[in-house]
């Protein structure tokens, strides 16, 4: 059990550790897309005013303190405004002008604060760097909290281990079992681990305990925390931009027509961008409910990849992409048709949104023994290898260019897989950049 305290409490130091630091890149990042156009001219008494002024935004904002240093490591913008002019001496800085991200936990008076790097590039050229001050006491206590309670319960077992297992070694002993499995579940990563509790007494409470830290402090806080935090990332970016536009117009009495109208398309394309994140956020939760239930009818899989073919068939022609579908015979089983409809729309809609003019994408349908397979193919693009494990991972986007120019909402992947994992299937990615995509869903037949 000391062994595993230690395991589990370095273990859970490094994973919060971890996922701050991949919260300061992430907020760092807003950051940086904002600022990066106007980094080059901070020379100019307007574009420093506007840069002070978003930076102090987001150090109140975020509940830390932000600075941006020149590729000569003089401090040009500061949340503070006490190190304006001087030049920051921190190892962040120039790793950060080498393009690379970096992230360090400092002590500073009796706190520790953690320091982040991250360069502000455009137009490929590495401008300058962002540095993040942020304190992380409240994670290293909250860390504190949960080993002090996982110690308790450790505690708890010994003592009644020693007690109960003199009289009722035999009883005691598969109790004792389970929980070691289940802490060392835990330790693997698996926070859904149960404790089958089978009575009232010592070792009962104990089982009822240990659930309901596993379902509390790992389950239902840290998702909550990753929607959240994901959710107001995404919503920001278009109100920002929205909020940019109409400052731009109202700074002037007059402008021409033309430049009103577009705007005023900006203005709509991003109201549109924020219906199609609300949109897919309704719908991931439809589906995700535990109570719902699927409206399976007898479903010709032949037929409804015929339709969704047609219905993206108008966005490939403008692209000039070519789909073909394969098909060995007649495929009937029980679907939910209107969610299947909705997955492959998604699946198929990426594959010509990410094929360049002139590409082609495959759909095979192919039948098994006890499953049939559907497969989406495309010359594209393709995946980097790195980014392959997260697809599936809500708003995760391979390439914040390739969106911009693209579109898209970030969602699109991760309804697709929980409607595929309703219908008890699998669905599988398989690229390789420069060459193209391979998705294949997998659905029983029964």
């Amino acid at each position: 059990m000391v062994l595993t305290t230690i395991f589990i409490r370095n273990y859970l130091t490094n994973s919060n550790i971890t996922d701050y630091e991949n919260l300061l890149f992430s907020q760092g990042g807003v950051v940086v897309s904002q600022i990066a156009p106007f980094a080059s001219n901070l020379d100019n008494t307007y574009t420093q005013q506007y840069v002070d002024e978003l930076i102090k935004g987001y150090s109140s904002e975020y509940d830390m303190r932000i600075l941006v240093v020149d590729a000569s490591g003089v401090v040009r913008v500061d949340a503070y405004n006490d190190m304006v002019g001087e030049k920051l001496d921190v190892d962040e800085v120039p790793k950060a002008m080498t393009g690379e991200r970096s992230a360090e936990i400092y002590t500073h008076d009796q706190s520790y604060v953690m320091y982040a790097g991250l360069p502000i590039v455009d137009h490929n050229e590495t401008l300058g760097v962002l540095f993040i001050s942020a304190p992380v006491d409240d994670v290293l206590t909250e860390i504190e909290r949960i080993m002090e309670r996982l110690l308790v319960i450790f505690s708890i077992a010994v003592l009644v281990s020693i007690f109960v297992s003199v009289i009722f070694a035999r009883i005691i002993s598969k109790p004792i079992e389970d929980l070691t499995d289940s802490v060392k579940h835990i330790t693997m990563g698996k926070y859904d681990t149960k404790v089958e509790v089978t009575g009232k007494d010592e070792i009962g409470a104990l089982g009822s305990a240990f659930n309901l830290m596993t379902t509390k402090l790992f389950q239902v806080e840290e998702r909550r925390k990753k929607f959240v935090s994901n959710v107001s990332h995404e919503l920001r970016t278009p109100m920002t931009s929205m909020k940019i536009v109409s400052d731009t117009l109202l700074s002037t009495p007059h402008w021409d027509e033309a430049v009103y109208r577009e705007f005023l398309q900006d203005i709509n394309a991003e109201i549109d961008r924020l219906n199609n994140i609300i949109d897919s956020l309704l719908y991931l939760v439809r589906i995700e409910k535990e109570d719902l239930e699927l409206n399976y009818s007898m479903t010709y899989v032949n037929y409804l990849l015929e339709w969704v073919i047609k219905a993206i068939m108008p966005i490939a022609k403008k692209k000039n992409i070519e789909i073909t579908l394969t098909t060995n015979s007649k495929v009937q089983i029980m679907l939910d048709q209107e969610k299947m409809q909705q997955c492959l729309l998604n699946i198929i809609g990426n594959a010509v949104k990410y094929t360049a003019e002139g590409g082609k994408v495959e759909v095979v349908l192919s039948e098994y023994k006890e499953d049939i397979v559907i497969s989406i193919e495309d010359n594209g693009m393709g995946i980097p290898e790195k980014d392959l494990p997260f697809l599936f991972d809500r708003f995760y986007r391979v390439d914040e260019a390739r969106v911009r120019k693209t579109g898209g909402t970030g969602l699109g992947l991760s309804i697709a897989q929980q409607i595929v994992q309703l219908h008890q299937g699998e669905i599988t990615v398989e690229s390789t950049e420069g060459v193209g995509t391979k998705v294949s869903v997998t659905l029983p037949k029964k």
